[in-house]
């Protein structure tokens, strides 16, 4: 299965089938961003459901044998391409050599301390004075796992509450924004965002480090991609056709007279079995393994009933509030969210209405179903203006 720079997120949906018949996966090393919004974390997710689905999983690189470690080096600086060095079975270089996965993987280290500590000019792909992208992972049974950005130690790592994650994106923002689109950011809420990384992480933290029997994965990753980015006014009558919802909000929120809207996006990427499967296995006692005999809308309102108040999978959350929390912040922030989830791609734009808000998605299917995919993805994007 091979990746090229210049996929959008409707073409790394048409390559989920050969997730079960493709052995052998390639990645560049940067993405031209030819998709409207997430296609760092759709190609993250795709990975992870191709590491998932094959018995033997090779990475095949671009590079010859000599250059491999420095290939690898820059590689993991994407969403996707530590997803595919943490969870694939097997790395070779372009002439089919083996690479030794502990070489690989102790090729990274500074990128895994430098997500450790915090460092997050370090953590950021690409050249130049101001990062346009910054991700933090935590990868199953690390030396590092539990990344300090995400977690305090007690006696057991638990996620931070939402101002240590308020601190965080307002760190985040210094570094990838100008003064005044940080202060922008901050009329329009940025702090808010520290509720919805808490209650995404800490669905993030139980979903990719446990199965569905209560054990903890071998593989697997969990964390965030942040990115600045911006779309043109053309790009949107391209895909007007395709998202709608989508091309409505950043027709709203563009200033007039400019051309562009620049904006925050911020995926939230995990490893684990997604919404509707965990839901699921709670209520009913016992491992969902499968979506297949498991209709459409089942799946949908197993996964709509994770947004509900006073509901919750973690026995620490005795509020229940949850992902509840998170749909709120969404709104105050009028902010528009993608879901992707099992066989489900859904999409909501939040105005900001006073009062308490529901989670009423729409569903995106593109000409047809969609695949099952491993993992759950939110991809967040906030009008910088």
């Amino acid at each position: 299965m091979n990746i090229t720079r210049s996929m959008n997120t409707y073409d790394i949906e048409d390559l989920y089938p050969l997730c079960h018949t493709d052995q052998q996966l390639r990645l560049p090393v940067s993405m031209s961003y030819g998709g409207l919004l997430g296609v760092d974390a759709s190609l993250a997710q795709l990975v992870i459901t191709w590491a998932k689905t094959q018995e033997k999983s090779t990475l095949h690189l671009y590079s010859d044998t000599a250059g491999a470690l420095e290939h690898v080096s820059q590689l993991a600086r994407t969403a996707a391409g530590l997803a595919a060095l943490v969870m694939s079975s097997h790395i070779e270089s372009e002439t089919h050599d083996p690479i030794g996965r502990r070489a690989a993987l102790g090729e990274i280290r500074p990128l895994i301390d430098a997500m450790f500590e915090g460092d997050l000019k370090h953590t950021s792909s690409g050249k130049g004075a101001r990062p346009r992208m910054i991700n933090l992972f935590c990868i199953n049974y690390a030396q590092r796992e539990y990344i300090k950005p995400f977690y305090h130690w007690e006696q057991e790592p638990k996620v931070h509450e939402w101002p240590t994650f308020s601190t965080l994106i307002e760190d985040l923002s210094l570094l990838m924004h100008t003064r005044h689109e940080r202060d922008a950011l901050m009329r329009r809420g940025l702090p808010a965002l520290g509720t919805v990384l808490e209650e995404l992480l800490a669905n993030a933290d139980e979903h990719a480090s446990i199965d569905l029997e209560g054990n903890k994965y071998k593989k697997g990753l969990r964390g965030m991609t942040v990115k600045a980015s911006r779309i043109n006014k053309t790009d949107i009558s391209d895909y007007a056709h395709t998202e709608p919802e989508f091309a409505r909000f950043v027709i709203k929120h563009m200033v007039k007279n400019i051309d562009a809207l620049d904006f925050l996006e911020i995926s939230i990427i995990d490893s684990g079995p997604g919404l509707a499967r965990r839901w699921l296995s709670i209520k009913e006692g016992k491992p969902l393994e499968t979506l297949e005999r498991l209709s459409l809308e089942d799946e949908l309102q197993a996964t709509l009933d994770c947004f509900k108040k006073h509901v919750t999978t973690k026995p620490s959350k005795e509020s229940g509030m949850g992902l509840h929390n998170a749909v709120q912040a969404f709104n105050k922030l009028q902010a528009y969210v993608r879901l992707r989830t099992g066989r489900l791609c859904l999409s909501q734009t939040f105005q900001g209405h006073a009062g308490e808000v529901d989670y009423h998605p729409k569903e995106w299917s593109g000409d047809g179903k969609l695949a099952t995919a491993e993992g759950t993805v939110f991809t967040i994007c906030i009008p910088v203006n």
